[in-house]
């Protein structure tokens, strides 16, 4: 299966529960940003000890926290909050990425 119908597919079968309170939402945001502070500091570590895939296995880390802190925040709103969506590529504007699209 190509990776255009398998995203298709988790979408077509994906059934929101929304059923998380705000609570739960704050408290996945700070654990995000734990996560975020965690692996900075995992990663100055590594790089201390010249520790190149372990440099790597942070910074994925800390981007997929810091990932899931921007959505949150974009959940939560509020003052100065960017979509988390701003700066990736449209689809529709890449001939590389035409059959992506819908």
């Amino acid at each position: 299966m190509d990776s255009a119908k398998e995203v298709g597919v988790m979408i077509d079968e994906f059934t929101p529960a929304y059923s998380r309170s705000w609570t739960e939402i704050e408290w996945m945001l700070a654990e995000a940003q734990e996560q975020m502070y965690e692996q900075k500091s995992k990663f100055l570590h590594r790089k201390r000890v010249k520790d190149k895939d372990g440099c790597r296995r942070a910074a994925a880390k800390y981007a997929r926290a810091k990932g899931m802190a921007d959505v949150l925040l974009w959940v939560l709103g509020g003052p100065g909050v960017i979509d988390p969506m701003r700066g990736f590529e449209d689809v529709s504007e890449s001939s590389s990425l035409q059959q992506f699209s819908s």
